[in-house]
């Protein structure tokens, strides 16, 4: 008779289920109000263009403001700044909620208040990524970013989405009340946090600090290279993301379902994808996983921009999803792996500044693609994009090759 070994999950300790506990609460509140603030703004005026300044709004402080909120998560107390971050979006949506009930809000105060989130945003996101190393052993740090990456993931993009439709049909005041008290359980969960794990005292000067983000990425050659890859996926996604509507009305013959099951089948294969790079880990390699992740990306790519049947892009999506999930989970522990504590808030907000602050030329050309190309032309871009990363990868990645090999 041949007894199964159950497989434990490592113990990752008090400390970090408490940020996971508080990062899943805030996502939620952050997938609520990504989902109410377009549904209310709907109600508030019928004009395409002002409508899609609540996502300028809530993503231009990423472009910003990232370098600096960074630098400053690498000054101060890590914890207190997530506090306050939550505390500050709690009063934001709790007044926004009281201006909905007495019918004074207006399309301008929306895009003041996402605004204000997203820079809050920011700063809380920049935090919480660059604390886990000091809450978990280094050999934990892929299961911790795992775990980090689906509670994220399913809170945003499951749970405070839903909740926000759900309760938005109720009351449009509900969502930003319960979006409220979101923000506030965050807060106490992240002060629960004991606090030891302080940084060194600054000598340098805040502008030198963000200035040393940016060298620091400049001057390593994996963070570089990574970089790179992520910022010219994030253009040509984007760029076919963009027009997602349109896809499911337009190739696919489909409507606000399909579009639905497509969103969250992305999400599902990301969180997926959770389970599958802790087994991963124990017989490839960093590269080996990232590589794989660019194979993932290109072959549902393939499927997303050939096909009219709905059911293969919905199968389509969820590989995406799983392509991103193993990225990113990856990804994020390489940079906590290589960056020192005390550079690791500037660090990455160098990062997403790069990586993401071509999201809005991305979409851009993506429009101006599918006006002359036809629809179909982003995403045929993209996947074109794609198979040659997957297939110039060991080139692309070389330099961390090299890092794992020394």
């Amino acid at each position: 008779m041949v007894t199964k070994v159950k497989r434990e999950k490592p113990e990752l300790g008090r400390s970090f289920r408490l940020l996971w506990l508080s990062v899943t609460s805030s996502c939620t509140g952050d997938g609520m109000f990504l989902t109410a603030f377009p549904l209310l703004a709907a109600l508030l005026t019928r004009d395409p263009v002002l409508i899609s300044g609540i996502t300028i709004s809530t993503k231009l402080p990423w472009l910003l403001f990232s370098l600096f909120t960074g630098a400053i998560s690498d000054r101060m107390d890590r914890r207190k700044l997530m506090i306050g971050a939550d505390a500050t979006r709690c009063i934001i949506v709790g007044i926004l909620a009281a201006l909905i009930a007495t019918d004074q809000a207006t399309i301008w105060i929306l895009y003041a208040c996402s605004f204000l989130l997203g820079t809050c945003e920011t700063l809380h996101t920049n935090c919480a990524q660059a604390i886990i190393p000091a809450l978990v052993k280094q050999d934990q740090l892929i299961e911790a970013n795992a775990r980090f990456t689906s509670a994220q993931v399913t809170s945003a993009q499951f749970v405070g989405p839903s909740l926000g439709v759900v309760l938005f049909n109720a009351s449009s005041v509900l969502p930003f009340a319960a979006d409220a008290i979101t923000f506030a359980s965050s807060a106490v969960l992240v002060k629960a946090i004991p606090d030891e794990h302080g940084v060194e005292r600054p000598t340098t000067r805040i502008r030198d600090d963000m200035l040393d983000g940016i060298r620091f990425l400049r001057d390593n050659l994996v963070l570089r290279r990574l970089t790179f890859i992520l910022t010219l996926l994030n253009f040509f996604y984007f760029a076919a993301a963009a027009l997602l509507v349109l896809y499911t009305t337009d190739i696919l013959n489909s409507g606000k379902i399909t579009f639905t099951a497509l969103s969250v089948g992305a999400a599902a294969g990301t969180v997926t994808s959770r389970f599958i790079v802790t087994r991963l880990s124990i017989t490839m390699n960093a590269t080996q996983t990232v590589l794989l992740s660019l194979w993932v990306w290109a072959i549902s790519s393939i499927g997303i921009a050939f096909t009219s049947n709905r059911y293969i892009a919905i199968a389509s999506y969820i590989l995406l999803g799983v392509g991103n999930g193993l990225w990113t989970i990856i990804n994020t522990t390489l940079r906590q792996q290589i960056t020192p504590d005390r550079m690791l808030g500037r660090m990455n907000a160098a990062f997403r500044t790069i990586s993401w602050g071509v999201v809005p030329f991305g979409a851009a050309f993506g429009g101006l693609t599918a006006r002359y190309l036809g629809l179909r032309g982003p995403f045929i871009i993209f996947a074109l994009v794609m198979i040659a990363c997957a297939v110039f990868g060991k080139s692309l990645l070389k330099p961390l090759t090299a890092h794992e090999n020394n």
